[in-house]
């Protein structure tokens, strides 16, 4: 594995379109739940049923799409899948300007939105993974959560400023975004793998291939600790720092991570998977613990801030490039399982530790989560030649690997 070094083989495009298709998801999300408090046309829990479908149905979507999503499809799912937000955009402004006070019915558009945002991230990332070789996709990966993150860091100050410009027209803000990624996506090249596909070109493989319950364990355990940070830090620090603090960390941890990735992959290349494994937990559980005390203060929020950023670009494309060596070259189907694994421990975790925080005992998911991560320190230890042997598959057979379908 090589570190972040010149254009990508298929060239910049696709790390654009995923900083605007995700562009497309994050400036509705921040502000969504506020937005339809304001229609008044639902309770305070109805409103999060609505924001929970979009949730959930973006989060574990993606393994609902591996079965349908066509080899050399990627670039017509992308388009599609911008479509198909742009209209559930315009159909639930409509639905809040004509006053349509069916819950069901903005729980289904929502979910809409949601699962078309999940359709796009499934397609990008299969699409990312064949325009390098097997033994570089952790250098895909690199590329693509450098776009992520300047995504997240950029679409929620926009959110802000469509919410406060446009009021009841707030659903619309994705629209501008789809349409860009729309547009630009019509660039993109079909992935090559799956157009050179012979059925001899690839192994029988079991439904659950060997070594993937133990990488996605070690991806559940991770998570849980990740979604201490990004999903309950906001409500367990803002009564202490404030909430213009809290964004200002939120904001430090993606531009560290649009600087830093390159510097950190670069740093790492030469470590194997399962060391890498456990220096991304062990700064991720460090950090986590720090977020406990955020009347320590900014310093020391800041610092824990950082190793959790480092912890992620660690993680992130370390976990994704096994996930699709251990798949046997379905990319689709290794992105699909990662995501929605993803997504159910970081709901769970939130759901958890919401309720823990509302109990006063806020300390405890921020434990839990440093917990969970010695764990998966641990399971790196005692597994470290299974983790070994994952990283290897993705360098056993190449013609294999490119030429390999990308469903199941």
């Amino acid at each position: 594995m090589t570190g972040l070094r010149g254009a990508p083989p298929g060239g910049w495009t696709i790390y654009v379109v995923r900083f605007l298709t995700y562009s497309t998801w994050g400036v509705l999300y921040p502000f969504f739940t506020v937005w339809l408090l304001d229609q008044r046309l639902f309770s305070t829990a109805d409103c999060g049923l609505v924001t929970g479908a979009a949730v959930l149905a973006n989060r574990l979507g993606s393994l609902a799409f591996v079965r349908v999503l066509p080899p050399g499809g990627e670039r017509r799912s992308i388009i599609g899948s911008q479509i198909a937000m742009g209209l559930a955009a315009a159909v639930m402004c409509a639905m809040a300007l004509l006053a349509v006070r069916s819950l069901i019915g903005w729980m289904l558009v929502s979910a809409a939105f949601g699962l078309a945002g999940s359709l796009a991230t499934l397609a990008q990332l299969t699409l990312i993974v064949h325009q390098f070789g097997p033994q570089e996709a952790r250098r895909a990966f690199s590329y693509e959560n450098v776009a992520l993150n300047a995504a997240g860091g950029l679409a929620p100050f926009v959110s802000s400023l469509a919410y406060a410009a446009t009021g009841r027209l707030y659903a619309l803000a994705p629209i501008g975004f789809a349409v860009l990624a729309g547009v630009l996506a019509t660039r993109l090249a079909p992935a090559a793998g799956p157009a050179a596909e012979t059925p001899a070109a690839v192994p029988d493989t079991p439904a659950l291939p060997r070594g993937a319950v133990l990488l996605l364990g070690a991806k559940f355990l991770t998570t849980i600790t990740y979604a201490q940070f990004y999903g309950l830090f906001a409500a367990y620090a803002s009564p202490r720092l404030g909430p213009q603090s809290v964004g200002v960390l939120f904001a430090f941890a993606s531009v560290a991570i649009v600087v830093l990735q390159s510097l950190v992959t670069r740093c790492s290349r030469g470590a194997g998977e399962p060391a890498l494994i456990v220096a991304a937990n062990l700064a991720l559980g460090a950090g986590t613990a720090l977020l406990v005390a955020p009347e320590g203060g900014m310093a020391l929020m800041f610092l824990a801030v950082i190793a959790i950023t480092i912890g992620e670009m660690i993680y992130v494309p370390v976990y994704q490039a096994l996930a699709v060596a251990v798949a046997g070259g379905r990319t689709s189907l290794a992105v699909g399982a990662l995501t929605f694994v993803a997504g159910l421990a970081e709901s769970l975790a939130v759901m958890t530790g919401l309720w823990l925080i509302g109990a006063g005992l806020g300390a405890v998911p921020f434990l839990a989560g440093a917990g969970t991560a010695a764990a998966v320190v641990v399971l790196a230890a005692v597994f470290h030649h299974r983790f070994a042997a994952m990283a290897a598959t993705a360098g056993a057979a190449p013609a294999a690997r490119r030429t390999a379908t990308t469903t199941t």
